[in-house]
């Protein structure tokens, strides 16, 4: 993967789509507002669905992103399908300004990601790139896949930089076991991701998994 590749990343309006969302909206009104927000911001073509879950807490909702690298390459039907998930019991959400926040980013986060991922199909003509590293089971494999770890290194580098500006987020990654389990104010893991990817791999720094991931999220802060 060449540097250039790796350093080139969307940035969004997040202030716009803070300005979209606000006082208390239904499922519909989220969704239409995540599809223009989603497409006008990436020019590509966005389905978002909503379903309701149990596993969602009353309160909350929670954010899924897939990319289709066939529907790209045939240049047809959506490339990018977004999944809001609800409490069944939930039929608007009220936003307080912590949630607006926390969800701005957890989107954001999720387009970046998943633009990435298209980056990285078209530049190799829609080969469907390397296997993972550590094939012990399907999710190791997901989590060791080259793309994976360059795309969830420039989330890391985000949610890093973000609490605490391109410094801070040098000098966190330098303590990055320590940093994998800080949370914030609410709660709330510093860098979600990066904690996952230190649990999965028995929080060593020089596994060769973690060195590739923690390189690439250094060169993504820079």
């Amino acid at each position: 993967m060449l540097v250039k590749e790796i350093t080139q990343r969307n940035t969004y309006d997040i202030a716009k789509l803070h300005s979209m969302l606000g006082g208390e909206q239904s499922r519909k009104q989220i969704a239409t507002i995540v599809r223009k927000f989603a497409q006008d911001e990436t020019g590509e073509r966005i389905k978002v669905s909503t379903h309701s879950t149990p596993e969602v807490d009353s309160g909350s909702m929670n954010l899924s992103a897939y990319y289709d690298p066939d529907n790209d390459e045939d240049e047809k039907g959506h490339i990018i399908e977004l999944q809001l998930a609800f409490s069944p019991n939930d039929k608007t959400v009220k936003w307080s300004e912590e949630g607006k926040e926390y969800f701005v980013h957890e989107l954001t986060d999720a387009l970046k990601h998943e633009m990435l991922h298209v980056q990285q199909h078209r530049n190799r003509d829609f080969h469907p790139g390397r296997d993972g590293y550590d094939r012990r089971d399907t999710n190791y494999e997901y989590m060791t896949r080259p793309d994976e770890i360059e795309a969830y290194a420039m989330n890391i580098a985000d949610e890093l930089v973000r609490k605490a500006d391109k410094d801070g987020a040098l000098q966190l990654l330098r303590m990055a076991g320590k940093t994998a389990q800080f949370k914030d104010e609410m709660g709330r893991y510093l860098s979600p991701n990066l904690m996952a990817y230190f649990a999965m791999f028995d929080w060593k720094a020089d596994h060769p998994v973690m060195k590739r991931l923690l390189k690439r999220i250094y060169q993504f802060i820079n």
